[in-house]
């Protein structure tokens, strides 16, 4: 009985403490900790600051989470009831982090006016009949086509026809992607033989709170979709997989890669699957305006667009920095080539060990997320960096954790303009991660000499935690 008593005081003090984490960490959403602390600097600063306290209460709180009550009723409850509270508490703020979610606006009056977002930009005189005082003067690029893929303008469109100009409209459609997301990753935590508490890991993230509710960045209406498709390449049905991939793809492009990580060799649905969701989304957007339909896609990988770039400014950062301008251009396409070349291949690598399981189809879905995120030698930007986050519920990575918080010292570039991003701050968040990665590959590859990247881990022998289920040998589509 005294064992019992202990252990239900700890656990009663776990949740407590983790209430408190919770209260701590919505007053820091309703009242601006960055200004109170440094009251003469500048927005983007303080919102790093900002971001620095509730990072360093996130990672408090999984720890605890995790540790002490990771499958308490309760504990579930408060993760969940404080995700929520810290998503509503954004909703009616103004977005300073980023204007994009003015080009979505924007871009869904041009669809209802019968245009097409890719014909013309913003500036351009044959819409000057759409320009308001609101929307209008607050969008970037406004000389330059959009860049988003069809997916997305198909939202903008949905919500500028249910709600019109307005910026809560789309937050409240992101609450409900987030809402599917949550209710999904409890799912991808069960069959993983995960604690349901560690849904904790993305709902109280930051950098989902901020680039998402707040920041409103298209890139949270990708996760139900990748979700899906990871719990329906787990269970073998290929096509729905495939069309989950192509629906995710349709939004934002980089999901794309997750069709060579879960490709199975000889399996056609997969690929068939998200190759038609694909046409079915691009074409409709493309007869009408040809080779446009890409907007400003070619543009982005000029290097007018590079920001916050990781591994390759560490190959060329010295040619851009001292060496002639011509050299330094052909370095940078170089090296650009290298890193999507070296990209395919670490895909094709993550294919080929798939291990067909549950787990073994969730590692191969991390590995490459991550490897696209290590590699990808375009602008990293913080909300590119939000799809990892999920998978982190399951397999809470150090390095990935870490770059979860670090990855806004990139707002620091817009602080110190014009002059140069500080170096000590790209090193704070690169070094770190890279650092950790070594770590826990080599870490890996102790406690499994010889055993495949890809190969599952022992399910749970917790006798709460029911152990996944590995799919059939016939999958279903």
């Amino acid at each position: 009985m005294g064992g019992l008593s202990a252990g239900g005081g700890a656990q009663a003090a776990a949740r407590l403490g983790l209430a408190a984490l919770g209260v701590l960490s919505l007053a820091g959403y309703v009242f601006d900790l960055g200004a109170a602390i440094a009251p003469d600097a500048n927005g983007m600063t303080r919102h790093v600051i900002r971001f620095g306290g509730h990072f360093a209460l996130y990672l408090a709180a999984c720890a605890l989470g995790l540790r002490w009550v990771a499958r308490d009723r309760m504990a579930l409850v408060l993760v969940l009831g404080f995700g929520v509270l810290f998503r509503v508490a954004v909703l009616p703020t103004g977005v300073w982090l980023s204007s994009d979610v003015y080009r979505y606006l924007w871009d869904g009056r041009v669809q209802l006016a019968g245009v097409s977002p890719y014909r013309y930009a913003p500036a351009a005189p044959e819409l000057a009949h759409l320009r308001d005082e609101v929307i209008h003067p607050r969008i970037n690029r406004p000389d330059r086509r959009t860049v988003y893929p069809p997916g997305a303008e198909m939202l903008y469109a949905a919500v500028t026809a249910i709600a019109p100009r307005s910026l809560l409209g789309w937050r409240l459609l992101l609450l409900g992607c987030e809402l599917a997301t949550g209710g999904l990753l409890l799912r991808v935590l069960a069959r993983l033989g995960r604690p349901p508490t560690a849904v904790i890991l993305y709902a109280w993230a930051p950098l989902v709170v901020w680039e998402g509710a707040q920041a409103a960045h298209t890139d949270l209406a990708v996760l139900p979709a990748v979700l899906l498709a990871l719990l329906w390449r787990q269970q073998g049905r290929m096509a729905a997989a495939g069309a989950a991939v192509g629906v995710a793809t349709l939004i934002k492009l980089y999901p794309a890669v997750l069709l060579v990580a879960w490709w199975r060799r000889g399996d056609r649905r997969l690929p068939a699957a998200a190759l038609l969701v694909l046409a079915a989304g691009y074409v409709p957007y493309a007869l009408p305006v040809g080779p446009r339909v890409l907007g400003f896609l070619p543009e982005y990988f000029s290097s007018g667009e590079d920001f916050n770039v990781g591994l390759r400014w560490l190959l060329t950062g010295g040619f851009a920095l001292y060496g002639d301008p011509l050299i330094a251009e052909a370095a940078r396409g170089l090296s650009m080539l290298l890193l999507f070349g070296l990209l395919a291949g670490v895909l094709l690598a993550i294919r080929r060990r798939l291990h067909e399981s549950a787990h073994g189809v969730f590692a191969a879905g991390l590995a490459a997320v991550g490897a696209y995120l290590l590699l990808v030698p375009t602008a990293l930007h913080a909300w590119y960096v939000v799809w990892i986050v999920p998978f982190l519920a399951v397999r809470p990575s150090p390095g990935w954790l870490w770059f979860s918080g670090a990855v806004t010292l990139s707002y620091l570039d817009y602080a110190w303009r014009p002059a140069l991003f500080p170096y000590w701050a790209w090193a704070l968040e690169f070094l770190p991660l890279w650092g950790l990665l070594l770590w826990e590959h080599r870490r890996t590859l102790a406690l499994a000499p010889g055993a495949p990247p890809m190969t599952p881990p022992a399910p749970e022998t917790s006798p709460a935690a029911s152990p996944a289920r590995a799919p059939s040998g016939s999958p279903c589509s």
